[in-house]
């Protein structure tokens, strides 16, 4: 016969240490609730925007603001960037290639505070300029790989991939 070794749930604290009141369970549950609502709203405020300055030969060229972005976002680019086989009936979508050069640009542009987005990357004399159709190809014509290195770095910072949110997570 196997014994059960899972160790068993008391309702008591250790020694010397006092079970939680009702009124204190329910301060711990509006703590979490203030702070979850707070998360929420705080991802779409002016607070977690960051400026993005671009310097060539030590002279600004242009600045503008991203923000964080959300993982449906983040799989929107995605889509953007892939190519996908043509679909038959019942069947699911399948990739066939992703440009990741592509797949950047729309993160750059996604990202990009609608207010400055509409300034730079959507501004039509730009479009007219470079002669593309759409904002986003202005990203690919006017930053060099590095640059978008590091903002694509900037922007995964600001939606919570960065180190300090990894050990938090694991907290």
């Amino acid at each position: 016969m196997n014994k059960n070794t899972m160790p068993e749930l008391f309702d008591e604290q250790p020694d010397g240490m006092e079970q939680p009141t009702q009124e204190q369970i329910l301060m711990s549950e509006s703590e979490l609730l203030r702070g979850l609502i707070e998360a929420g709203n705080e991802k779409d405020s002016e607070a977690s925007y960051e400026r993005i300055q671009i310097k060539r030969g030590g002279k600004l060229k242009f600045e503008f603001r991203i923000r964080p972005i959300s993982e449906e976002e983040s799989l929107a680019c995605h889509d953007h960037a892939t190519k996908f086989a043509p679909r038959k009936r019942g069947q699911p979508k399948r990739e066939i290639e992703t440009n990741m050069s592509k797949f950047r640009s729309w993160l750059i542009y996604t990202a990009t505070v609608d207010e400055d987005r509409a300034k730079l990357w959507d501004n039509k004399q730009a479009q007219q300029a470079f002669n593309v159709l759409q904002g986003v190809d202005v990203i690919d014509c006017v930053l060099l790989s590095g640059e978008k290195d590091r903002i694509i770095d900037r922007i995964n910072e600001i939606s919570g991939y960065d180190d300090e949110a990894d050990e938090t997570a694991k907290n």
